[in-house]
């Protein structure tokens, strides 16, 4: 026992610095790059703007709603519908972290010094996804607040105490995370920013669209009413459940990620 744990150590211990290595050269790729945080500060202005803009209009419309669309109104959900320019704009630079380093050709350098290329792309999803969790997070937080305000001149704000309030935020933060790594993932599919980023956007925003010509019950699955649900404290009809939710978009986000990994792997860079 003793001696097949020696043989072992140093393998294991070997395999934990070579994750180690790959993880902190990504993000220092990541957190170095100035239109990191640029698009942080985009994701926020966006988000809770757009949060803010529904609110507004939801309160316009309220003497018009009916008893029924008054009973089942989501002041959380409303507030944080942010959360879905998020996971376009973080989605997009998550494709970014894969497809600029292929047009420049730096992919080579990257891959020449770290040879495992699914830890690489591994590595990619991870720290986008932990980079995209806290920004998130935090448009959840001041559109909620922002959001709360606007609903209390009809006397239908909520609290952050309020039961679901802060899974959904929680919950929300989490969605986007996937989102990003859905967007390695496809970036490591295309290889091309343009085309990547398109075709996330209308995986997200257009799946919106789309959805509405689906059953009801295929609709629910598409990963941008998912990336919706996820938000949602009354559950309505044609929504998911929220946890349900948060694993339909990892399912999605494995299946991308991994289908990447293939490419990446038995392609040449």
């Amino acid at each position: 026992m003793s001696a097949t744990t020696c043989i072992r150590t140093p393998a294991r211990t070997a395999r934990a610095t070579l994750i180690s290595r790959t993880l902190k050269a990504e993000w220092t790729k990541l957190r170095t790059l100035p239109s990191t945080w640029r698009t942080a500060t985009l994701t926020l202005a966006l988000g809770i703007g757009f949060g803010v803009a529904v609110a507004f209009s939801e309160i316009s419309q309220w003497h018009t709603m009916t008893a029924q669309q008054r009973q089942v109104f989501d002041p959380t959900s409303a507030s944080m519908s942010g959360v879905m320019i998020a996971a376009v704009v973080l989605g997009a630079l998550a494709v970014r972290t894969v497809t600029a380093e292929y047009s420049t050709g730096m992919i080579r350098s990257t891959f020449s010094a770290m040879p495992a290329r699914r830890l690489v792309l591994a590595a990619k999803a991870a720290t986008t996804a932990a980079f995209a969790f806290p920004v998130t997070l935090l448009g959840n937080l001041a559109g909620f607040e922002l959001g709360q305000r606007i609903f209390a001149g009809q006397h239908v704000a909520v609290t952050i105490g309020h039961p679901g309030v802060l899974r959904a935020m929680f919950f929300g933060a989490v969605a986007v995370s996937l989102v990003a790594v859905i967007g390695v993932g496809i970036g490591g599919l295309i290889r091309h920013t343009a085309g990547a980023a398109t075709t996330l956007a209308l995986i997200i925003i257009g799946g919106l669209t789309v959805g509405q010509f689906l059953p009801a019950g295929w609709r629910q699955y598409m990963p941008g009413i998912a990336t919706q649900a996820a938000v949602t404290v009354h559950r309505s009809a044609g929504l998911l459940r929220p946890g349900t939710a948060i694993v339909v978009l990892a399912v999605y986000a494995a299946i991308i990620l991994g289908a990447a990994s293939l490419r990446v792997a038995h392609l040449d860079a």
